[in-house]
């Protein structure tokens, strides 16, 4: 087993103050959104001798994300349309690192938002009847719901309406109505709070026309979603652990200065999903994670676990107190360990919160 290195990552929407603070160190003075654990190829992370992960070093990634403002309105594609965007994509030429990509890995990307902070998301869509009432009091254009009469059996999914043609008026009226809505108990007021929140950093982005159709989630610390492929979202604010696999796969629609693509995120989202908040307790807690992929508990109070037989190697982050990783390895908030599957059993020793991240299946 070995200290793991994490790689900043300095996007504009990321805090400059969050991460630094977590891990007891003094901010760089620059946004830093994300610190990766993992092997993928834009920023592996390294040992304590400087040598990088690879890729058959991890089969997962490991984040922690600190968002002070919103995220770009997203989803991730499933496995068949990665591979056949993937594909695509490399045919046309494009560098795997070129910005337009919406593709640059072959594989589907679930992932896995656990609160480490008070964290504040948009994450799929609301039933079709609290839409139809969130979207007629903040003026909606109507062609978003689509038909009364509509077979929901397959979802619904107004990415391609909102984000065709010039909205502009439409964005408007939603913005006025939001502000005359600001207060407001309930979903209409949560839907309107994010419109302007966004709208404050975004102003006259079309995906403004799809934040009321979408549930807002406010997760407290240890709280769970499962991201699926296909699920629309934007990370508005707080702090947040992410598994996912060492993909970085994501059509973009809006709140964004990066490449978008409407066209490809409406062929991506799947209107039928719809995450569940997880609510861990203390102790030792296994979050549900429908892939094989990989496995996550969170282990929070004064304890100590004995981890056995494992599929694979372990990634252990410390969010919150010492944690002793082993006979001595030990772990600061914010910082991880790497432990190989050939290390075999091992301790974890626990003043805090922790997480684990291992092999699935």
């Amino acid at each position: 087993m070995d200290r793991l290195v994490g790689r900043l990552r300095h996007y504009d929407w990321g805090s400059t103050t969050a991460l630094a603070a977590l891990r007891g160190i003094e901010p760089s003075g620059r946004p830093e959104a994300e610190l990766w654990f993992g092997s993928h190829w834009s920023a592996p992370a390294t040992l304590t001798d400087g040598c990088p992960l690879d890729d058959s070093d991890l089969p997962f990634l490991v984040k922690l994300l600190a968002a002070d403002r919103p995220l770009s309105l997203q989803a991730h594609p499933d496995a068949v349309t990665a591979a056949v965007g993937h594909r695509r994509e490399e045919e046309a030429g494009l560098d795997r690192d070129n910005p337009a990509r919406c593709f640059p890995d072959p594989g589907p990307k679930p992932e896995l938002l656990c609160a480490v902070s008070r964290f504040d998301t948009l994450c799929g869509y609301r039933d079709r009847d609290e839409a139809r009432e969130v979207a007629s009091t903040l003026s909606v254009p109507p062609d978003l719901l689509g038909s009364e009469k509509v077979d929901d059996s397959n979802g619904w999914n107004p990415v391609a309406a909102a984000l065709t043609g010039d909205r502009s008026d439409d964005v408007e009226r939603v913005v006025f109505a939001a502000r005359a809505a600001k207060g407001v108990r309930g979903p209409v007021g949560q839907a309107a709070g994010a419109v302007l929140r966004i709208a404050d950093h975004h102003p006259g982005d079309p995906a403004l026309l799809l934040v009321p159709l979408m549930r807002r989630l406010v997760l407290e610390s240890g709280q769970a979603v499962f991201v699926r492929p296909g699920v629309l979202h934007a990370y508005l604010d707080g702090v947040a652990l992410e598994v996912m696999t060492p993909c970085d796969n994501v059509a973009r629609g809006g709140f964004t200065a990066k490449h978008v693509a409407p066209e490809v995120l409406a062929e991506v989202v799947d209107g039928t999903a719809a995450p569940v908040v997880q609510r861990p307790g203390d102790g030792v807690h296994r979050y549900e994670v429908p892939v094989d992929d990989f496995a996550v508990w969170r282990a929070a109070g004064n304890l100590e676990v004995e981890v056995g037989k494992r599929n694979g190697p372990d990634v252990i982050v410390a969010v919150e107190g010492p944690t002793t990783v082993g006979d001595g390895l030990e772990l600061n908030p914010g910082e991880a360990a790497w432990i190989p599957v050939g290390d075999g059993p091992y301790r974890l020793a626990v003043d805090g919160v922790a997480y684990r991240v291992s092999a699935g299946g």
